[in-house]
Order: C-alpha cells, then structure tokens, then sequence
C-alpha cells in the first residue's frame, strides 16, 4: 500500500475501560490540546489523529497508533476510580475516503472525501458502543459458564452445593450489568444531525445496522432474565432447605428436652 493509499484509508479501533469516565476530569488532562466536542468527547490530537472518549467506558482512536494509544489510555487512567483496561475486548473498523459515494460494508466504511465533524461522531459513536457491547457479551457469556454446573448438578443429583454468598454475589452482577446496558448503552436514539442530513441519516443507519447493536442488546437480556430466574429459583431452594433444616433442629431440640426430662422423672 502506497503512502497516499494509507492517507485515504484509516483504520479505527475501539477500547475499553471497565469503570465510566468522567469527561470533565479527562478534558483536564488534555488541556493542550484542541477539543472538538464535548460529549463524546472528542480531542483533536493533531496531524488528523483524533481520540472519542465516551462517558460509557469506550475509547475510539482515529486513526489507530498503538504507542500513542497508550498514552491516551495512561492520561485517562489517571482520572478513574478503576482504571482497569479490558485488553481482551477491541473492536475495529477502517474508513477509507477515496470512494466516489458513501457507503457501508462489512467493518468498513466508504466516505466521497474527508469525513466532516458530524461523520466523525456517528463512526466513532457507533463503534464505542459496539466495543461496548462486546465487553457486556463476554461478562455475561463468563457468568453462564460459571453457573451451569450448578445447575447441571442439581439437574443430575437432585441438589446443588453453593453458598448464599455466591448467589447474592450473582445477583449483585445481574444487577449491575443491567444497569450498565440500560444506563449506558440505550443511547440509540439518532443525533440530532441525522434530522437534516439525509446522507448521515443513511450512514446511521447502515452502520447501526451493520454493528447489529439492538439485537446483541436483546441476546444479553434475554441470557441475564435466564441467569436472573436462575438465581431466583436456587435462592428459593435453598431457603426452603434452610427453612428444614431449621426445622429439623428445632424438632431435635424439643426431643432432647423431652428426653431428658424422662431421664430426669426416672432417675430422680
């Protein structure tokens, strides 16, 4: 690929951060460097390298440089709570802008020219929530696999070994991974700009298509009301074996009493 061939053609890619970002704070830390909008945010990092951050974890570098990507990532660090980078999780993505007409296909997109403010936006923008995604993917995916066996065992056997403690951990996940889909990743409503341009109303729309955002959203929910119902019956479970055995050691206890209160009327 020739040197004017790499300047028409860019290649995106997309990180993770498993904490939200506060944007203010990470704006603090670019300070030198222009901002072209505020949320996502998106830094200006000179010489057509751009870096969208978003407040939902995900960081798009366009284009992609693995040495300067890594110093974003460690100035963004420095604002986190968490600053753990999902290394395991990246999406990609390349743009190139030689074409005559604009255009989607599969993990790549056709621009007539250089993309406008607005392009950059509906790309990255798509692309984050799709790394986004991916991540939520992977955790639920993890969970099930850790949950099977339980249920395996009490499928096989007739009863299952797991602490109280492991189901309330699981519910704790289930709880925060929902919120995490609804609070962070429900942003699909069409920007604004889509209303007065018929051309980046088509791009959204090829690209949300092309990512299947709606449909890896409903697979996650439909695998944590699983694990969601899952969860609710082992807890029921085990209450109700609680519950006998609480029973049983009262019923015990009342023998005992009776026991030896018959010694105590005998012997004395």
């Amino acid at each position: 690929m020739t040197g004017l061939e790499e300047a028409m053609r860019v290649s995106l890619r997309a990180w993770y951060f498993s904490s939200t970002v506060d944007l203010k704070k990470v704006r603090e830390r670019f300070m030198e460097f222009p901002v072209l909008h505020a949320d996502p945010l998106i830094i200006d990092l000179a010489q057509g390298r751009r870096v969208i951050i978003t407040n939902f974890g995900a960081v798009v570098f366009w284009p992609f440089d693995e040495a300067l990507a890594r110093l974003v990532v460690g100035r963004i660090r420095e604002t986190l709570d968490d600053p753990t980078l999902v290394e395991e999780v990246e999406d990609r993505l390349q743009v190139d802008v030689s074409h005559e007409q604009q255009k989607v296909l599969f993990n790549e997109v056709w621009l007539p020219g250089e993309p406008s403010l607005d392009q950059v936006r509906i790309i990255a923008n798509l692309l984050a929530q799709s790394v986004a995604l991916e991540y939520l993917e992977r955790e639920v995916d993890a969970a099930l696999q850790r949950f099977l066996p339980y249920l395996r065992e009490l499928h096989e056997n007739g009863r299952v070994r797991i602490s109280t403690r492991k189901i309330l951990r699981m519910i704790g996940f289930l709880g925060q991974t929902r919120h995490a889909v609804l609070a962070n990743l429900t942003l699909f409503d069409k920007p604004d700009a889509t209303w007065e341009s018929e051309s980046l109303e088509q791009l959204y729309k090829s690209l949300f298509d092309m990512f299947d955002l709606p449909e890896r959203q409903e697979a996650i929910e439909r695998k944590l009301q699983f694990l969601a119902d899952s969860t609710s019956n082992l807890f029921d479970f085990l209450s109700t074996r609680n519950s006998l055995r609480l029973e049983w050691v009262v019923v015990i206890l009342i023998a005992m009493e009776l026991v030896a209160f018959v010694l105590y009327e005998v012997w004395r």
